[in-house]
C-alpha cells in the first residue's frame, strides 16, 4: 500500500511542478502581450495628439480673428461658471 501511495505522491508532485511551469509561461506571455498593447496604444495616442495639434494650428492660422473670438467666448464662459 505504501508503494502505491508513494507513486501517487510522486505523480502528484510532477503534475504540480508542470502546472507551476505552465503558469510561469502563461504569466510571461500575458505580460509581453500587455506591454506590446500598451506600446501600440501609446503610439496611437501620440499620433492623434500630434495630428490634433497640427489641425488646431492650421485653423488658427487660417482664421485668426475667429480663434480670438472663440478663446474670448470660452474665457467668458469659464469665468461665469466659476463665479457661481
Amino acid at each position: 500500500m505504501s508503494i502505491a501511495k508513494s507513486e501517487f505522491t510522486d505523480d502528484l508532485r510532477e503534475q504540480v511542478a508542470a502546472l507551476r511551469a505552465d503558469l510561469a509561461k502563461l504569466t510571461t506571455t500575458a505580460s509581453e502581450g500587455v506591454t506590446e498593447g500598451v506600446g501600440a496604444a501609446r503610439k496611437q495616442v501620440e499620433k492623434a495628439g500630434h495630428d490634433a495639434k497640427i489641425s488646431v494650428v492650421d485653423a488658427v492660422v487660417a482664421n485668426p480673428l475667429g480663434a480670438i473670438g472663440i478663446a474670448a467666448g470660452l474665457g467668458f464662459l469659464v469665468g461665469v461658471m466659476t463665479r457661481r
